[in-house]
C-alpha cells in the first residue's frame, strides 16, 4: 500500500465537507501520479478537479431548489427535488456527487496500468471514501439525486472512451526549426510490454501528453472564440532576449553564463508539481494554497455554501484553462529551451543543412536546463513531455487565483479584472516541507519516505504580500527552472524593468485580457488564464448554450419516481 506523508494543514479543515472531498480529490491526485495510473498530467487531472467540484455544487444547490443562494450549471436538472428539502438533505446530495464521480474516474480498469495498481488505486480511494467525518446515506433520496448529478456531469464533460483525451494517439512532432520534439537529455523511456508481467521486457516510448486535447469539450467558457494567442517570438530581438535570460536564470548548476540566485532557485522548486511521485500535478498545489487562504482567513469568514461556489469555480476554471491552454500548445509548438538553446545556431539541429564556421555565440549545443524535479524519486529531472508555449503552470495560476479574486471582490477596478489585492499569505509547498527528497536508490513504496535515504529538501515557509504577486512569481518560476520562455507566461514588454530584471509585480499590466481586447490578442499564459477566470465569472458559472442537455436513463426516473425539472 502506498503511503501518502502528511500535508502541511490544520486537520480541522476537513470538518467541513467539502473541504473533505476537495481533500479526497487532491489526494488521489498524488496518488495517481505516484503509481502510473489514469487522469495523470496537468490536463486530465485538473479535469479530474473539476468533475468533482462542479458535480457536487450542483447537487448542492440542486437539492436547495429555489432557497439556493447561487444558480446551478445545468440548465436543466436530471430529477426534481422534495421541496422540504435543507441544508442536510443538500449534503446527502454532494456526498452522493462525490462518491458516483470519484467511482466513475478511479474505479474503471484502464489497459495501461497492472492489476495490482488498479486495486492499489480503488482500495485508497475507497479507504478516503469511508473516512468521510461526515454521514453518507446511500439508501437517501438526496444522496440519489446527486449521484444522478454526478452521472449527468460525467455524462456531459467527462472523456469518453474512443475521444481524444491525454493520450499522443498518432502525434509524431516536426523536425523544423523552433519545433517541439523529444528531450535531447532522455528522449524516451522504457515501459513494459505487458504491465501485468514486466518480467516479459519493455520497450521504448516517446512520450508526447495531449495532442488532442484542445479538442475536448469545455466546461463553462462563454466565449471560446476569444481564448486564443497571439504567435510567440521566434528569431526576433524578443527571442533572443528569452534565451539568453533562460541561460542565465535556467540552467544546471555548472552551466556556463548561469546567474540565479537560491531565492530564484527555491521558487523554481516551489511552484514545480510536475506530476511529481507522492506530490501530484499543479492543479492540486492551486488548490492547497485557496485551502490555506481559508484557513488564515484570507479570503474572509466564508460559509461552507461559499466554499462550495468558490471551489467549483476555481476548479472548473482550471479544468478549462487546461483545455485552451493545450489548444494553442500544439497550435504553435514551440520547442523548450533545452532544445532551443542547444539548436540556435542554423547549422544545428535535424532540419539544418549547412553550417557556419563558428557556432553562434548564443548556441550551446551541451547546455542542460535545471530541469523540472523527479522529486521522491532517484530519476533525473526532466523536460515537461509538450510543447512550451504558453506556459501551463501561468495558464492554470492565473485562472484560479484570478477567480479567487474574483469571488472576493479584490481583482481591480478595470473592465478586465487587473490590479494589485491585499490577499497576502505564507505556504510551505510539498516540494520543499522538510520530508520530499532526492533519493539515493529507487522509491519503497512499502516504506514512509522519512525512511528512506536521499537528500532532504530544506523546509521553506514562502510569504507573498498578493496573489497578484503570487500569479506572477507561478509564471516566471519556470524561467528559473529552464523549461520555459519568460514569453510562454507574459509579454516581456508588459513588464517593466526595475534592478536587475523585472519590475514588482504591483505595477504589472497584462496586455489584451479579456474582454478587453482592443489592441490585439495576448501573449502568454497568464493572460490566457485571467481572460478564462474572467469569462466564467461573466457567464455566472452556468452551462454554455452549444452544450447539449443528456438525458438521464428512463429506468432511474422510473425508479425514483422522478422527472426532470428547470433549474433555477
Amino acid at each position: 500500500m502506498l503511503m501518502l506523508p502528511a500535508v502541511n494543514e490544520d486537520a480541522r479543515l476537513n470538518r467541513v465537507p467539502v473541504l473533505y472531498w476537495n481533500h479526497v480529490g487532491l489526494e488521489m491526485n498524488r496518488v495517481v501520479h505516484s503509481l502510473d495510473g489514469p487522469l495523470t498530467g496537468p490536463t486530465m487531472s485538473s479535469r479530474a478537479l473539476g468533475l468533482l467540484h462542479l458535480a457536487m455544487h450542483d447537487a448542492y444547490f440542486g437539492a436547495l431548489g429555489q432557497n439556493s443562494p447561487y444558480p446551478t450549471y445545468l440548465t436543466m436538472l436530471p430529477a426534481t427535488v422534495d421541496p422540504a428539502w435543507g441544508p442536510a438533505e443538500a449534503e446527502h446530495a454532494l456526498a452522493g456527487a462525490a462518491t458516483k464521480v470519484l467511482d466513475a474516474l478511479y474505479a474503471r480498469k484502464a489497459s495501461a496500468i497492472s492489476d495490482a495498481t488498479h486495486e492499489t488505486l480503488v482500495v485508497m480511494m475507497r479507504g478516503l471514501i469511508g473516512a468521510y467525518p461526515g454521514e453518507i446515506n446511500t439508501l437517501h433520496s438526496a444522496y440519489v439525486f446527486g449521484e444522478m448529478i454526478g452521472v449527468t456531469i460525467i455524462g456531459k464533460l467527462g472523456v469518453k472512451p474512443g475521444e481524444p483525451g491525454a493520450d499522443a494517439g498518432y502525434y509524431r512532432p516536426s523536425k523544423g526549426r523552433y519545433k517541439f520534439r523529444e528531450d535531447p537529455v532522455h528522449p524516451v523511456r522504457r515501459a513494459a510490454l505487458d504491465p501485468e508481467h514486466p518480467e516479459r521486457g519493455s520497450k521504448p516510448v516517446r512520450a508526447y501528453h495531449g495532442p488532442h486535447y484542445g479538442d475536448v469539450q469545455a466546461f463553462a467558457v462563454h466565449h471560446p472564440q476569444d481564448h486564443v494567442l497571439a504567435p510567440p517570438p521566434r528569431g526576433e530581438q524578443a527571442y533572443i532576449d528569452a534565451l539568453r535570460e533562460v541561460v542565465a536564470l535556467g540552467g544546471a548548476p555548472g552551466t556556463p553564463h548561469l546567474t540565479r540566485k537560491p531565492d530564484q532557485t527555491v521558487a523554481a522548486f516551489f511552484w514545480a508539481y510536475d506530476g511529481a511521485n507522492l506530490i501530484g500535478s499543479p492543479p492540486r498545489l492551486y488548490n492547497q494554497i485557496v485551502r490555506k487562504l481559508y484557513q488564515d482567513g484570507v479570503a474572509g469568514n466564508l460559509t461552507h455554501e461559499q466554499l462550495i461556489r468558490l471551489f467549483a469555480l476555481i476548479n472548473v476554471a482550471m479544468a478549462d484553462a487546461g483545455k485552451f491552454a493545450w489548444k494553442e500548445k500544439y497550435k504553435w509548438e514551440l520547442w523548450r529551451p533545452q532544445t532551443g538553446i542547444r539548436e540556435h545556431d542554423t547549422g544545428s539541429g535535424p532540419g539544418a543543412i549547412g553550417g557556419m564556421v563558428t557556432i553562434d555565440s548564443d548556441a550551446d549545443p551541451f547546455w542542460t536546463a535545471l530541469g523540472a524535479p523527479d522529486t521522491n524519486t532517484n530519476r533525473q529531472a526532466f523536460k515537461p513531455p509538450f510543447p512550451a508555449y504558453p506556459s501551463g503552470h501561468a495558464t492554470f495560476g492565473s485562472a484560479c487565483f484570478q477567480m479567487v479574486r474574483l469571488f472576493v471582490g479584490k481583482a481591480g477596478n478595470k473592465k478586465d479584472g487587473q490590479g494589485i489585492d491585499d490577499l497576502a499569505f505564507d505556504f510551505v509547498s510539498d516540494e520543499m516541507n522538510g520530508v520530499s527528497r532526492d533519493l539515493d536508490g529507487p522509491y519503497d513504496p512499502s516504506a514512509p519516505l522519512s525512511d528512506q535515504p536521499g537528500t532532504v529538501r530544506t523546509r521553506v515557509v514562502r510569504k507573498f504580500a498578493s496573489l497578484w504577486d503570487a500569479i506572477f512569481e507561478n509564471g516566471i518560476s519556470r524561467v528559473y527552472l529552464g523549461v520555459h520562455w519568460n514569453f510562454d507566461a507574459f509579454d516581456p514588454a508588459n513588464v517593466p524593468a526595475e534592478g536587475p530584471r523585472y519590475g514588482r509585480p504591483a505595477v504589472l499590466n497584462y496586455s489584451n485580457v479579456w474582454p478587453n481586447r482592443a489592441e490585439g490578442l495576448p501573449v502568454g499564459g497568464i493572460p490566457l488564464g485571467l481572460g478564462i477566470a474572467n469569462d466564467i465569472w461573466d457567464s455566472g458559472l452556468r452551462e454554455p448554450p452549444a452544450v447539449q442537455n443528456i438525458t438521464v436513463d428512463v429506468s432511474q426516473s422510473i425508479a425514483l419516481n422522478m422527472t426532470p425539472t428547470p433549474a433555477r
